[in-house]
């Protein structure tokens, strides 16, 4: 099938799609997370990108291959291996946790504590959430131009001032990686590429992109699949870059403030290599990123719950909503936001990931069973990370959990979720020929 019979977008019209998906993902966590990784990685830097690069990148391309094969949303994925009601709920709770409840307080937050405050500290904090989701309710409340202002004026923005920054680290950084370097490298990118949840909301990005594709007349499946590939495989691809230049610049650059927190890292860094200027460079790609994020996943959040709803909540009501939750709950302070979410994301990604792993195959009831199997597995040993997070670390499941192989990494479930998506396999193919033969 040629292109023009798939319908691909004009390429201008598919980069600034990319640019507006690009920045919907890069947010807080995609700027501050890879230079702490790199920094103590040291020498190890690159292989912590990769590992890091498995979760952050090549899982948000896994989630728009699954949602361009299948032509579903995160809700019609989960509903295909949980049931509509389950699916639901577990689209429900991801969308409130990517969105309103934790992500929007998160950058909305950190804007404040780390952009603002650095210039005006004695403005409150409510006064800098205030205007940050009055900005976040007018850019998201259209939605047939949400996409277009983010690719075409404020991705832009960031795109260009993170170039600044990273052709600085690498021409002339501050120090050099240290040595020996971390011997858990890798698995510490896994980890921290669970933090930035991009695989999670680019699953539910998948919806924005069809509605976005409808809006601009493409109407078939394979049209569809076409350029979300496409347009996925770009926004993968520069999230793997910048996240590759910053773990550098952490284990380069960083390596300099060896007692920087998390976040400070990034502004020390930013400083040191571009002086005064580097705290404005900083200030301005970390407002930028906070916003676009924000703008992406309310328009998401819109688009998510009136398609759940079948149009009784309507896009503009959601828009409103998420604006004055996060406003709400960002008022606590980035600390408590991050503290009180995490654990709910350890519930839900390994189950996340298996749906969208599994929906990679177009034939997808072949492979259901084991999928469903898969799910109740990951979501078992998930139980294990996730009741510490609130408060009840002396239990069987997070015994069971640190006996496991990777179990203390965060990575408990990952063994026995592959045995158990195999043994899956095994028993629907053996089954399949009994069944035939009745």
């Amino acid at each position: 099938m040629d292109e023009k019979n798939k319908n691909l977008l004009p390429w201008g019209v598919i980069l600034v799609i990319s640019a507006a998906i690009f920045s919907g993902h890069f947010g807080v966590g995609d700027l501050i997370f890879p230079p702490i990784l790199g920094r103590e990685s040291g020498i190890c830097w690159l292989i912590a990108a990769l590992g890091y690069g498995v979760i952050n990148s090549l899982g948000v391309f896994i989630a728009y291959l699954a949602v361009s094969i299948q032509d579903k949303s995160l809700f019609g994925l989960a509903s295909s291996v949980l049931g509509k009601n389950f699916g639901a709920v577990f689209t429900t709770l991801s969308m409130l946790i990517i969105g309103p409840v934790f992500i929007l307080p998160r950058v909305s937050s950190a804007t404040h504590e780390m952009a603002v405050a650095q210039f005006f500290p004695n403005i409150p904090i409510w006064v800098t959430l205030l205007i940050f989701f009055a900005l976040n309710y007018y850019f998201a409340y259209n939605r047939s131009k949400v996409i277009d202002n983010l690719g075409k004026f404020l991705a832009p923005i960031l795109i260009v001032f993170m170039v600044i920054l990273v052709i600085k680290g690498i021409a002339s950084p501050l120090a050099s990686p240290v040595s020996p370097g971390s011997p858990t490298a890798f698995s510490e990118g896994i980890l921290n590429g669970y933090n930035t949840m991009n695989a999670l909301g680019a699953s539910l990005f998948g919806l924005w992109l069809i509605n976005e594709f409808n809006l601009r007349g493409v109407k078939t499946k394979e049209s569809r699949k076409y350029n979300l590939i496409i347009i996925g495989s770009i926004t993968a691809i520069m999230l793997f870059l910048t996240s590759t230049v910053l773990t550098y610049l952490g284990a380069s650059s960083g390596a300099k403030f060896p007692d920087a927190d998390v976040g400070i890292l990034t502004v020390e860094f930013a400083r040191g290599l571009l002086g005064y200027f580097g705290i404005i460079v900083f200030a301005i790609i970390l407002t930028f990123a906070n916003i676009t994020t924000s703008i992406g996943l309310t328009s998401t959040a819109g688009d998510t719950f009136q398609q759940m709803t079948n149009g009784k909540l309507k896009y503009t009501t959601t828009v409103a909503l998420s604006s004055v939750i996060g406003f709400l709950i960002g008022l606590i302070g980035l600390s408590k936001v991050v503290g009180y979410t995490v654990p709910w994301l350890m519930l839900i990604y390994p189950a996340l990931v298996v749906i969208l792993v599994m929906n990679i195959f177009s034939n997808f009831e072949r492979v259901k069973l084991a999928t469903q199997i898969g799910t109740i597995v990951a979501i078992l040993f998930s139980i294990g990370d996730f009741l510490p997070g609130i408060g009840f670390a002396n239990n069987f499941f997070t015994r069971m959990n640190s006996s496991l192989p990777l179990g203390n990494q965060g990575l408990a479930w990952l063994v026995p979720t592959l045995i158990a998506v195999v043994a899956g396999l095994i028993v629907a193919n053996y089954s399949k020929p009994k069944a035939e033969g009745v």
